[in-house]
């Protein structure tokens, strides 16, 4: 849809004009007139049909409506920040792992980090072999993030069709 003005309107001759009880074919000047009377922009609807269709009305409308289509095709993945401590007990670590299950299944992706203090830094590999229980608990792919923490992000595995 494309607001028409004088200068673009140059090319047409007459249109119909379509609305709310309005249904008629006039020159394109008159259309014009009545849009501006109205306070609102003339729309052409249609231009591959004889003669082109427009409709008066607000060219606010039109945008708002291209704005909310725009956000209606954007996907919607969030990311999600679950932190560990080496020392997690059993239950906590379940109580996380199926937290981050509903976090995969809405489509979301889970980046954990396992925080080493202390002592604990001498053995990172303790980390990764919590952060790798965790990741076998679930249906998801993993994507290892390079740091000082130990860090991996978690996307769900999309099903084949």
């Amino acid at each position: 849809m494309e607001i028409l003005d004088r200068k673009s309107a140059k090319r047409l001759d007459k249109v119909r004009i379509v609305g709310k009880g309005v249904n008629e074919i006039i020159a394109i000047g008159d259309a014009l007139s009545a849009a501006e009377d109205r306070g609102l922009d003339l729309v052409l609807v249609s231009e591959d049909v004889s003669p082109p269709v427009v409709r008066i009305q607000d060219s606010k409308k039109i945008e708002y409506e291209k704005k909310k289509a725009r956000k209606k095709k954007q996907p919607t993945s969030a990311l999600k920040e679950i932190r560990f401590l080496i020392n997690i007990s059993d239950n906590d670590l379940e109580i996380k792992t199926n937290k981050i299950g509903k976090f995969l299944e809405k489509g979301n992706k889970v980046k954990l980090s396992v925080r080493l203090k202390g002592r604990e830094r001498e053995k990172p590999e303790r980390a990764q072999e919590l952060i790798d229980k965790v990741a076998r608990a679930l249906p998801c792919k993993m994507v290892k993030v390079a740091g000082p923490m130990t860090m991996v992000i978690l996307e769900p595995v999309k099903e084949k069709k």
